[in-house]
């Protein structure tokens, strides 16, 4: 780890360079005081973002909780929080006082340390994945010793050298956020489509036939295969519930392998243009869908799902898809809904029960060709967000070897 650094440069132990969990002194302040409060949601992963609205009086939060002052570096410890970066420079607190989530690591830098500087310097991916690699404890409740942040090597610049790095890392950081914001953007139009053009179903502004789901339907949903975990591993591709989310499938290239006949491929085997709906899982995610769009080899599901074969002279796939996403449907579904101890259940005949409205077909079309160009633009977006990424991990890296300032 300890490469040639430039002239000026010199490794360092954190440790040396900053004080991990300092104490609090309560002595000086009054306990009538208003104070920041940080549980984890409120760091965001990467961006160093911090959600400040929330204050205590300091006498709630004294004690059970990790102290820290403006300028601070807090550092989540805990699985999987660490690894998913987040880390944050504490700033506009209220009275300058904080007090965080016990999952939380605080160094405070000395004077020839500059905060922003080692904020990069921990986010990097290599360095979350040494940490995770010095977590200690069990499965689900890893943590990051302090003494790994203590004994961690770090490169210590000159003061004016971090300053320097740091600015043009925060304008490649730009960047990074311009592209996101345009992503965010992309995506509340996908939402907005729908509701321009077919307004809100509770309120039916187009007076839209309603029909039975069962209506729209080639022939009855069909529940997917069942198979013991000691036939996965290698074989046909199955997809399973933890595949889809909003109507999208995501990773197709990437599912599970199981054993599989060639009768169980065929009765179980997907098709492009169904759609698939969650009929086993906690209240929060029972009832999501999927829409078959791409396939590269054969491909069953599983039996937690249902699979609806659709009369496309009738219903769009993708009309569907994002009916089935609405509000409307999901209340639909709660109320069907069959609860047992931490999951609940619908089956077919509620599925098939389920009220849906139905503009004209060629309206329905018009909306399909719609979302898939934006999906397109999605994709062209998602491309370059890589990009950005592979290039910013890679000014990062030249950053901290010396490479970046001449």
């Amino acid at each position: 780890m300890e490469n040639k650094l430039p002239e000026g440069w010199e490794w360092k132990k954190l440790g040396e360079i900053g004080e991990i969990n300092p104490k609090f002194d309560r002595k000086s302040i009054s306990e009538n005081i208003e104070v920041t409060f940080l549980p984890m949601r409120c760091i965001e992963e990467l961006t160093g973002n911090v959600d400040t609205s929330i204050t205590k009086n300091l006498e709630e939060v004294s004690k059970g909780y990790t102290s820290l002052m403006e300028n601070d570096l807090i550092y989540a410890k805990i699985t999987p929080c660490m690894e998913n970066g987040k880390v944050a420079i504490a700033k506009g607190l209220k009275n300058n006082l904080g007090f965080a989530s016990t999952e939380f690591h605080v160094i405070r830098f000395k004077k020839n340390a500059y905060n922003k500087f080692f904020f990069f310097y921990l986010i990097q991916k290599w360095i979350r994945e040494y940490a995770a690699m010095n977590m200690t404890g069990s499965a689900g409740q890893k943590r990051v010793p302090a003494t790994f942040l203590k004994d961690l090597l770090v490169p210590l610049p000159p003061l004016e050298t971090q300053q320097k790095i740091v600015s043009i890392l925060e304008k490649a950081e730009e960047t990074k956020k311009l592209r996101a914001q345009a992503d965010e953007l992309t995506q509340k139009l996908l939402q907005s489509v729908f509701l321009e053009m077919f307004g809100d179903p509770v309120k039916n502004p187009g007076k839209w036939d309603e029909r039975s789901l069962e209506s729209l339907l080639d022939e009855d949903p069909q529940n997917g295969l069942y198979k013991p975990s000691t036939d996965y591993g290698e074989g046909t591709q199955i997809l399973r519930i933890d595949s889809f989310y909003d109507g999208k499938i995501s990773n197709i290239k990437k599912l599970k392998r199981l054993n599989c006949t060639p009768e169980e491929i065929k009765k179980y085997g997907l098709n492009i243009g169904e759609v698939l709906i969650n009929r086993v899982n906690s209240l929060e995610y029972l009832g999501k869908c999927g829409l078959v769009e791409t396939l590269f080899e054969p491909t069953v599901f599983e039996s937690n799902i249902m699979r609806l074969k659709l009369k496309k002279s009738t219903v769009n796939p993708e009309y569907l898809t994002s009916f089935l996403c609405t509000q409307f449907i999901k209340n639909q579904i709660l109320q069907k809904a069959k609860k047992a101890v931490n999951q609940a259940s619908i089956n077919q005949a509620d599925v098939k029960s389920l009220k849906i409205l139905l503009p004209p077909i060629q309206l329905q079309n018009n909306y399909s060709f719609i979302i898939k160009q934006i999906e397109r633009t999605k994709q062209s977006q998602k491309q370059s967000s890589l990009e950005i990424n592979n290039l910013f991990d890679a000014l990062m890296q030249k950053a901290f070897t010396g490479e970046l300032i001449a």
